[in-house]
């Protein structure tokens, strides 16, 4: 779609899912990279037009607002369990444009379109299938506790 991602990922699995489906252009891991500071070098200083914060941590939104460019777009799409500490003076030096969204509202279409055209292809992404009485132990608990073994795992309540 005529744009550059950069994906920062702690897990090397998903960092190498990333690469591999060309979903991702670049790839960072955080636990030896300054994420802002590759994000400026890969955007000749300028920062990130928009970036989407999708793991509830706080020190990952703090990143965020400093590799946006000034007026760019951060999205959380996660869901907290908690209140967020949030840098005002870079919210509003920066005026970055912080939302938040839960199902994607309005871009499943699009989504779906990629999807059909063979753009994007789903299967790399999912680990395995499980059914309900798996929800919990093999669904959750790996997601939670092994995310660095699975990407995303489906319910099949047929199983």
């Amino acid at each position: 779609m005529g744009v550059e991602v950069a994906v920062s990922e702690l897990s090397s699995l998903r960092r190498q899912k990333a690469l591999d489906t060309k979903v991702a252009d670049h790839v960072i891991d955080p636990s030896v990279t300054d994420v802002a500071a590759e994000v400026r070098r890969l955007t000749g200083g300028k920062g990130a037009d928009v970036a989407f914060e999708a793991t509830s941590v706080n020190v990952v939104l703090d990143t965020l607002f400093d590799a946006v460019k000034p007026g760019g777009v951060i999205t959380v799409i996660s869901t907290w369990g908690k209140p967020a500490s949030i840098d005002m003076q870079k919210l509003v030096l920066k005026e970055v444009d912080l939302r938040g969204t839960i199902a994607y509202v309005n871009a499943h279409p699009q989504t779906i379109k990629l999807v059909q055209e063979g753009r994007v292809d789903l299967a790399p992404f999912i680990t395995r299938t499980i059914g309900l009485d798996d929800l919990v132990s093999d669904g959750f608990e790996t997601l939670i506790h092994h995310n660095e073994t699975a990407v995303k795992i489906l319910v099949d309540p047929r199983l």
